[in-house]
């Protein structure tokens, strides 16, 4: 230790004010390299998405009151303000306006109508005088002809009048009618009464009987209609000039005025006055605040959270870091769960809080799946909060009518974060869909007990719940598996869903090598079986470890002639005719080949792993003890694949299925202690020969992974049991015996090699 690194450190108050200058701005450059711009992008869009879901209506308006409630506190002004006051200017606007008289406009058509029915009624009073009819007809014909439900005392006096008389006062009624109508009669009960009354007074003039005075009034009384139609354009511009015509009304608040009491009801004006004094700035500054909160939490939770979902699979070289130490998956997670805040807050009130059960539900599942449960759990809290919050309309105050969401979210998110993770095909996808939607079906009318709403719920409310029950099975699993499949290509993560597909048969390359290399296929399906029962021993993906047994040797599609699982009965061993150096290059050749077809028909990168690693940097044995044989050998290095070597638990166990699976094949008399024996001496000689250095299993899986093989074996090869115990011969002159048709050759080697899964069969 140095003499500077001995000494006391300086307190910071004893250091120069340049010293303090270097050492922050040291620290600060330090700081900088932690926090990239695009997490604090994603910091800064999580806390405004924060903000904006919290964030209550009433917040989001200048004061946290609306009108009706009551005040629950004294509250004075802080300081003077002046202030234009919309309230009084538009209420003086609005009295000005409403003292504008209502705009008519003249309608010709009444006027012309009438006239023509009262000279009807003339002509037709005239025809039936003379006719040699009952009266009684006479007065049906004629309110026949004319149309109108005139009384029967009107009608008589009319057909006992001369003809002369009758025309006479026909005229001098059109004539006060038509006067009126020019001046005009507006639809109201005060002008047709007045001017009623001047056509009865025009009327009493005339040197007429009192009988047909009284006929010819009766007649005013219901040909007398308004002319004057409402002119609803002409009297709103009328009404608008006078409006702009007002000035504003602009007012002062003194500081220290009291502006509301406890218990006062809120009015528009306290709003105002509210508004002008900015009273709501520091309610949103702590809505800010905790947004920023919350999102800081969020972020030092992410730290702590190294796993991954038994959905997901992540290319070999891809180490368990932390989340917050991934890019990737934190701008996948802000993309989930900031679009969902900020769809909840615009669509709350156009239909309602229910939108926040889809929503989560969604998102909850999507992160499940994609980035984390633990995450998803978090996430789903937080978003429940958030939405229960931007709900309330006052936080000192919540009404269950805040909490129910809060509940609500939170079990819906708990639910889908819980159980997608299990998810394997779209019928489990399904499963998970409507027990979301049954959770959304019954909680609510459980939180109706509890809170001592009406019970039973009205068919209303029950239609109401069964609807978003509904759209939360159908909604989340629908947009989970949309969502999935095209964030997935898009990060370059590796699902469930994708496995599925690949292990279909059917897909390209699996049939391809169905056809091609039937031999290979049947190992492979060999393989995955062995892979994929050592995986869910040991508690890896076995559904990864399946479908990398069926694809991890499709490089042998360049040449499956040379591989001895693909020869034809009594066909000649190609390698006969190559050195061992050769025959070693092609043998190691279609590890590249298959990474090279991998990459051609776009399989994950996962997978691609798999087909790199799952000889590793073994030994081809039997050429390497053929070339040494002939004297031919020189550095092992010749004869070993170019790996790397396993760096996954699936990977690893894929290795030792190919490598089991081909010893066992070999073996003359599979009983089940040879099959053991043989599954013990291909483990510890990879082991020994340290390719299973850098997986990550430990002493106790290997067991298992030995446990899981035998028992496999033991299950295809129960028949054969009873079969006597053999000798088995060391497997370097057994795989002689076999590559050369027989012959058998020992291996000049001082120690135990062990063969290749490719030479073995």
């Amino acid at each position: 230790m140095t003499s500077e690194s001995s000494e006391k450190p300086v307190r910071w108050w004893r250091r120069s004010k340049g010293q303090r200058k270097r050492i922050g701005t040291c620290r600060w450059a330090t700081l900088r390299q932690k926090v990239s711009s695009l997490r604090l992008l994603l910091f800064l869009a999580v806390s405004v998405s924060l903000f904006l879901a919290m964030a209550p209506p009433s917040l989001l308006t200048p004061v946290p009151f609306v009108v009706g409630q009551t005040f629950p506190y004294d509250i004075r002004a802080p300081k003077t303000v002046r202030y234009l006051s919309k309230v009084a200017t538009e209420r003086r606007r609005e009295r000005v306006a409403q003292a504008i008289p209502r705009h008519y406009r003249r309608d010709p058509s009444i006027a012309a109508r009438w006239q023509a029915i009262l000279q009807d009624l003339t002509e037709s009073i005239v025809a039936l005088q003379d006719a040699s009819l009952p009266l009684a007809e006479k007065i049906r014909k004629v309110q026949q002809r004319v149309g109108l439900d005139l009384p029967d005392q009107l009608v008589a006096i009319l057909l006992r009048t001369s003809p002369a008389t009758v025309q006479y006062g026909q005229a001098v009624l059109v004539q006060a009618l038509t006067a009126e109508w020019e001046r005009g009669v507006k639809p109201s009960l005060d002008e047709q009464a007045m001017a009623l009354q001047r056509v009865r007074e025009r009327l009493d003039k005339l040197p007429l009987t009192g009988e047909v005075k009284w006929a010819l009034k009766r007649l005013a009384e219901t040909a007398l209609q308004p002319n004057m139609v409402f002119d609803p354009i002409a009297t709103e511009k009328a009404r608008e000039r006078a409006r702009a015509s007002v000035e504003p009304v602009w007012r002062t608040i003194v500081a220290g005025e009291l502006i509301a009491r406890k218990g006062e009801l809120v009015t528009e004006e306290h709003l105002e006055k509210l508004q002008a004094l900015g009273y709501n700035f520091p309610a949103l500054l702590g809505v800010l605040l905790l947004a920023f909160a919350l999102t800081f939490a969020a972020a030092a939770f992410t730290r702590f959270v190294t796993e991954t979902p038994p959905t997901l699979v992540l290319p070999s070289d891809t180490r368990p870091l932390p989340l917050s130490a991934d890019d990737r998956r934190l701008v996948l997670l802000t993309l989930l769960w900031v679009p969902g805040l900020l769809l909840v807050r615009f669509l709350l009130r156009p239909i309602g809080m229910e939108v926040a059960f889809v929503v989560v539900s969604t998102c909850a599942m999507m992160t499940a799946i994609l980035v984390s449960p633990l995450v998803s759990l978090l996430a789903s809290g937080i978003f429940a909060l958030a939405t229960s919050l931007g709900i309330a309309m006052d936080w000192q105050t919540l009404p269950m009518g805040a909490l129910r969401p809060l509940f609500l979210s939170g079990a819906l998110g708990m639910v889908a974060s819980l159980l997608a993770p299990d998810v394997r095909n779209r019928m489990q996808l399904v499963r998970v869909g409507l027990l979301l939607g049954g959770v959304t079906l019954t909680l609510p009318l459980i939180l109706g007990l509890v809170t001592g709403d009406e019970f039973p719920p009205t068919a209303r409310d029950l239609q109401k719940f069964l609807i978003w029950a509904i759209l939360t099975s159908a909604v989340p699993p629908a947009l989970t598996l949309a969502g999935v499949s095209i964030l997935e290509r898009f990060f370059g993560i590796t699902t469930v869903f994708t496995l599925t597909e690949l292990a279909h048969p059917d897909t390209p390359l699996l049939r391809q090598l169905a056809e091609k290399a039937p031999g290979t296929f049947q190992s492979s399906l060999m393989v995955a079986r062995l892979a994929q029962e050592a995986a869910r021993r040991i508690g890896a993906n076995d559904l990864f470890a399946w479908v990398g047994g069926l694809y991890h040797d499709i490089g042998k599609l360049a040449r499956p002639h040379y591989f001895v699982e693909n020869f034809a009965q009594g066909q000649e061993n190609p390698h006969e005719r190559l050195g061992p150096h050769l025959s070693a290059t092609i043998l190691a050749h279609h590890v590249q080949y298959g990474v090279e077809l991998a990459q051609q028909y776009q399989l994950p990168q996962p997978i691609i792993d798999l087909i790199r690693e799952h000889h590793g940097t073994s030994l081809i044995t039997y050429f390497w003890a053929k070339a040494k044989e002939q004297g031919v050998v020189s550095v092992d290095s010749d004869f070993r694949y170019k790996g790397p070597k396993p760096r996954s638990k699936e990977s690893a166990i894929l290795m030792l299925a190919d490598s089991v699976e081909a010893a066992v094949r070999a073996l003359p008399h599979p009983d089940p202690e040879a099959i053991e024996r043989e599954i013990e001496e291909v483990i510890a000689s990879k082991l020994a020969d340290g390719q299973l250095d850098d997986a990550p299993l430990s002493l106790h899986d290997l067991q298992e992974i030995k446990r899981a093989f035998v028992e496999t074996f033991k299950s295809i090869y129960h028949q054969r049991v009873e079969y006597p115990k053999v000798t088995v011969e060391r497997h370097a002159n057994g795989l002689m015996r076999i590559v050369n048709g027989g012959q058998n050759r020992q291996a000049a080697s001082p120690q135990r090699t062990e063969p290749t899964p490719e030479t073995r069969r």
